[in-house]
């Protein structure tokens, strides 16, 4: 009767071996298959910069970080090489048209309690040598984000949230061809 347990089991650890053999086969299959979440960029532009923006509101040094975050996400989300915008076949460029806070919700003493930011920013992609004549349409991306008002960094996240947002939506309306 031992005999036969043993038999059973080695077969069942041979099934097991087998389907964990088949699996790895399948995964290593999919990773080959050519599968990418990435946009393909680099077919229509050979490398892209990104310039500073122009900001036509009083906040200051907004350019600078709304730069970093078109940078960040032409890094994360295409295959274009990027360069210094003065050598770059393509350039990001744009204009930071609205920084708004709002009065926000305030509790019966009138305290603040919670506010928001309202950031809109236009772009386009345009050929150096040739300032102001975009290669594409202009697009323009918004967005509002809420905080709880309190410590400074509050703000700082909100607007590093409200900063990415928008920047992740003009990359892809620039690069992505409209359906």
């Amino acid at each position: 009767m031992r005999g036969s347990l043993d038999a059973a089991q080695a077969v069942r650890h041979a099934r097991s071996l087998a389907r964990a053999a088949l699996l790895a086969g399948l995964a290593l299959l999919a990773c080959g298959c050519g599968y990418s979440t990435g946009m393909r960029v680099a077919g229509a532009h050979r490398s892209v910069g990104v310039a500073f923006f122009g900001n036509e509101t009083f906040e200051r040094d907004v350019e600078r970080q709304l730069a970093d975050e078109v940078t960040l996400a032409l890094r994360n989300w295409s295959d274009a090489p990027l360069v210094d915008p003065r050598k770059a076949e393509t350039v990001v460029e744009g204009t930071i048209l609205a920084y708004h806070r709002r009065s926000g919700i305030r509790n019966t003493q009138n305290e603040p309690l919670e506010t928001g930011l309202f950031i809109e920013v236009e772009a386009w992609l345009a050929k150096p040598g040739i300032p102001g004549r975009p290669k594409t349409g202009t697009v323009k991306a918004s967005t509002w984000v809420g905080y709880i008002v309190g410590p400074a960094e509050n703000e700082r996240e909100a607007r590093d949230r409200a900063l990415r947002h928008i920047a992740e939506e003009l990359v892809l309306d620039l690069f992505v061809p409209p359906a």
